[in-house]
C-alpha cells in the first residue's frame, strides 16, 4: 500500500510540474541534494531547498510549457528510506518556436515523506546544452547564465 501511494504521488508531483507548478519544493528538506546532467545555466549541483526552488524557476523560464509524459515509477524501501526511479519523455515548444524532446529518469530518495535527493538523468546531454547555446544566440540571456548552486 505504502508503494502504491508513493507512485501516486510522484506521478501527481510530474503531473503538476507539467503545469509550471513548483509544489514539489514543499514536499523537499531544507538540504535536499540536486543534480541536473549538462553543462551551462541548467547543469550542476545545489544543495538547498532555496537553489532548487530558484533553478526550477530558471528551468520554467528558459523552456516555457515543459510537459513530462511518466512512463514508469518504481518505489523500493520503507518510509524512513524510500527509492524511487521515474522514468519520462518530456517536451516543450521554445522561445525560439523550435521543439525540444528528451528521454530520461529521475532518482528520488526519501526520508521520512521527504524528498532529500533529486537528481535527473538524461538519455541525451547534447540536447539540453545545443537548445541552450541555440536560446542564447536567439536573444534568451538566461540560457547562458551561469548554473545556478547553492551558495
Amino acid at each position: 500500500m505504502y508503494r502504491w501511494f508513493v507512485r501516486r504521488n510522484v506521478r501527481a508531483a510530474f503531473a503538476a510540474l507539467s503545469r509550471g507548478e513548483m509544489s514539489l519544493i514543499d514536499n523537499m528538506a531544507p538540504d535536499v541534494h540536486h543534480t541536473f546532467a549538462g553543462r551551462g545555466a541548467l547543469g550542476g549541483e545545489r544543495t538547498s531547498r532555496d537553489a532548487v526552488a530558484a533553478w526550477l524557476a530558471r528551468l520554467y523560464r528558459i523552456l516555457p510549457g515543459l510537459e513530462f509524459q511518466v512512463r514508469a515509477v518504481a518505489v523500493d524501501g520503507w518510509p524512513w528510506h524510500t527509492t524511487v526511479g521515474v522514468e519520462w519523455t518530456n517536451h516543450a515548444t521554445l522561445l525560439d518556436g523550435s521543439t525540444y524532446t528528451n528521454t530520461g529518469s529521475h532518482i528520488l530518495t526519501l526520508r521520512n515523506g521527504k524528498i532529500v535527493a533529486f537528481h535527473a538523468y538524461l538519455n541525451d546531454v547534447r540536447a539540453i546544452d545545443d537548445t541552450l547555446v541555440r536560446l542564447a544566440a536567439h536573444g534568451v540571456d538566461e540560457a547562458a547564465a551561469p548554473a545556478i548552486t547553492s551558495a
